[in-house]
């Protein structure tokens, strides 16, 4: 009995060993690059395994698997909020919440009261159809500026902002459809991104998704002075492709040294992965970045806490 169990240890061990490896090759093909997202679930199964395994003494397996795991761990580590320093908070805050609503059904009532209870000044929405925008109606009456592009199926989207817009309109991100809007704020004017990137179900559109990451990357780096991109980028922190593009746009992930919150499946959080994403520019102090309760959308919101520093004067 315990030759088979070693012999199952051994098996399971080798298994998560290859699952750690994998995600190495990322670049190589669109499914690979899927399998970066679950780092913390490999995690998770590779600890339970090397405590199994050191039950059992079988150290040489143990190592060969920690030297793997820690390939995982080296991904997620700059998302766990170790050693991260606090921040004085400033004013004046500026918050922003951006959510995949669904396209499918959800509860309105659930989510307004989400977004009153977290008192956001800029909403960006994902998957808006119009009747989802017909029910959001209310939100018209805190957030008196707004830009709304409904569209049938997932690729509606809008902004909603209680901060005067001296601009809101549309680009083509690709093929997508997104919006920029120019916020004034209580400390300046930064430029916001609202965006929603293609899911990578198939190769064309891992490819259309990864196009679009670099149009994204182009029009970030372009912009003059602050800037917060927010959305629905279908995609983890863990990939290859995001680290690129956070390099080539000199934006920060909001969640980095905060949490590795995951965003999507709402309804499976046990395997959920953070695909919802804030990144600002350097001109911003990060504040705080939270995962809000859930409200029948697949995804989950995310609210950051900003504060716009001064320019330094010369």
């Amino acid at each position: 009995m315990l030759r088979w169990i070693d012999a199952l240890l051994v098996f399971l061990a080798s298994l998560m060993t290859l699952v750690n490896l994998l995600p190495l090759g990322a670049r190589l093909s669109w499914l690979v690059d899927n399998t970066t997202h679950f780092r913390v679930q490999y995690l998770g199964v590779t600890l339970v395994l090397l405590a199994l395994l050191a039950l059992r003494r079988r150290w040489r397996m143990c190592l060969v698997l920690a030297a793997a795991g820690a390939v995982s761990a080296v991904a997620v580590a700059p998302y766990l909020p170790l050693g991260a320093t606090a921040v004085a908070r400033e004013a004046p805050v500026i918050k922003v919440l951006t959510v995949n609503v669904s396209f499918r059904p959800f509860s309105t009532r659930r989510l307004l009261e989400i977004i009153r209870d977290a008192d956001p000044d800029v909403v960006v929405t994902q998957e808006l159809t119009p009747y989802a925008a017909g029910e959001l109606v209310p939100l018209d009456a805190s957030f008196v500026n707004s830009f709304k592009m409904p569209a049938e199926g997932p690729y509606g989207i809008a902004v909603w902002s209680r901060l005067p817009l001296d601009y809101a309109g549309p680009f083509a991100l690709s093929r997508q459809p997104a919006i920029e809007a120019r916020v004034r704020a209580p400390g300046g004017t930064f430029t916001l991104l609202g965006v929603h990137l293609n899911a990578p179900t198939t190769p064309r559109r891992a490819a259309a998704r990864n196009n679009e990451l670099r149009a994204l990357a182009e029009r970030s780096a372009a912009v003059d002075g602050p800037l917060v991109v927010a959305g629905d980028f279908n995609l983890t922190p863990y990939s290859p492709f995001f680290g690129d593009w956070l390099a080539a746009s000199g934006l920060t992930d909001t969640r980095r040294h905060r949490t590795p919150s995951v965003s999507w499946p709402a309804l499976l959080p046990i395997i959920g992965i953070p695909i919802d994403h804030v990144a600002v520019s350097s001109e911003f102090t990060i504040l705080s970045h939270q995962r809000l309760p859930n409200f029948g959308s697949d995804h989950y919101g995310v609210l950051v806490e900003l504060a716009l520093r001064a320019p330094e004067q010369p």
